[in-house]
């Protein structure tokens, strides 16, 4: 019986250190089905990023922040991490 965890993976569309395609890339060959395609999510009525949900696993890009989702963009990030505990993404 495999556990209920669920993961995430945050992305910044700006990081130079781990680009985002590559991120997009190596979850993809995990072959998880796909519950919730790409689609965007907001903060203040603007598109702050997008999400796309598998079996288990969360991936998250925040628009334009850099490496440390805190440094860069520490709104976007404390509102990604309320939305994806408590499932409203």
């Amino acid at each position: 019986m495999r556990p209920d965890w669920k993961y995430i993976v945050v992305s910044g569309t700006a990081d130079a250190a781990v680009p985002f395609i590559g991120t997009e890339r190596w979850i993809s060959c995990l072959d998880r089905p796909i519950k919730n395609d790409f689609h965007a999510w907001y903060m203040d009525k603007d598109v702050a990023g997008t999400v796309i949900e598998y079996d288990l696993i969360t991936l998250v890009t925040i628009k334009a922040c850099g490496h440390t989702v805190p440094t860069y963009c520490p709104e976007q990030g404390l509102l990604m991490l309320q939305k994806w505990l408590d499932g409203s993404f």
